[in-house]
């Protein structure tokens, strides 16, 4: 049996998490053994990616894994995103009861990210994370935006075969948020599942998967949501030991990705996964 790895979730960097928090928790994680840091050029409206740079310059990159996304385009940097960026957060800080009228605000079109399969904006938004990242590869890249019958997907996986060819990613694959059944049915009807990274929700589908798709690799986030509605399933998990120790059982997940910035919340996390080995 093989046991995830904890992953760090770097989704509240430069949002509900300010930058000296953020690279504290970077720095706290790795110490405690965290080698998997998951971004995407849309986080933080588009500066995360410099966030995990600057948090992890000084360790060795080879030692850890980064895994980035696109597909998903942040809005032009300004000072009005900044401004509006640390109001949220003072507001957050201040009044954790304005959290849903600060994603309401954070959803309207001066601040959503736009979805796109364009080949060109694809090809920028990787090359903008590898700058970002301070590094010349990735070691997963994911398709952020996968959507069910959406045009164009054979050409983005040209793209990221590309990609691969000339060693700006290791390994590519497809962030997947709808039904996981559906999704892989897709996938596999038009040949796109081998050795290829599915990112994908904790859900119930992933410890009933049929035999055909065991095999996959897959990284999983969310767990906490999950836990949170054990009412809607059966299986009844517990806790977050429980559910490393579920997944590795139930199929081939690398890592469980979570979002974590207080050095406690790290802490317990990182002694739920080291007690199933």
């Amino acid at each position: 049996m093989t046991v995830p790895e904890l992953g760090f979730g770097s989704a509240p960097v430069l949002g509900s998490v300010g930058r000296r928090q953020s690279l504290l928790a970077l720095d706290y994680a790795y110490q405690l053994g965290v080698r998997h840091f998951d971004c995407a050029r849309s986080y933080g409206w588009g500066e995360a990616e410099s966030v995990l740079n600057q948090g992890l310059s000084a360790y060795p990159r080879v030692s850890y894994r980064l895994v980035s996304k696109c597909g998903l385009v942040p809005p032009k940097r300004s000072t009005l995103l900044s401004l509006a960026k640390q109001a949220a957060r003072g507001f957050l800080k201040v009044l954790p009861g304005t959290h849903g009228w600060v994603r309401r605000v954070a959803s309207t079109k001066h601040f959503r990210p736009t979805t796109t399969y364009d080949l060109a904006a694809l090809g920028n938004s990787v090359a903008t994370s590898l700058r970002e990242l301070g590094t010349d590869y990735l070691d997963v890249l994911l398709l952020h935006n996968f959507e069910v019958g959406k045009p164009g997907l054979l050409e983005v996986v040209g793209l990221f075969r590309d990609l691969q060819r000339q060693g700006k990613i290791r390994r590519y694959g497809f962030s997947v948020e709808g039904d996981l059944n559906v999704g892989l049915a897709y996938l596999a009807e038009h040949g796109l599942l081998d050795d290829v990274v599915l990112q994908v929700p904790v859900c119930d589908a992933l410890f009933s998967l049929p035999p055909q798709w065991r095999h996959l690799a897959f990284i999983t986030h969310s767990p906490f949501r999950y836990l949170a509605n054990q009412n809607r399933s059966s299986l009844r998990i517990q806790n977050l030991g429980e559910l490393f120790k579920a997944l590795a059982e139930a199929c081939n997940c690398e890592a469980v990705v979570c979002s974590m910035f207080d050095p406690v919340h790290i802490e317990s996390n990182m002694r739920a996964r080291e007690a199933v080995r």
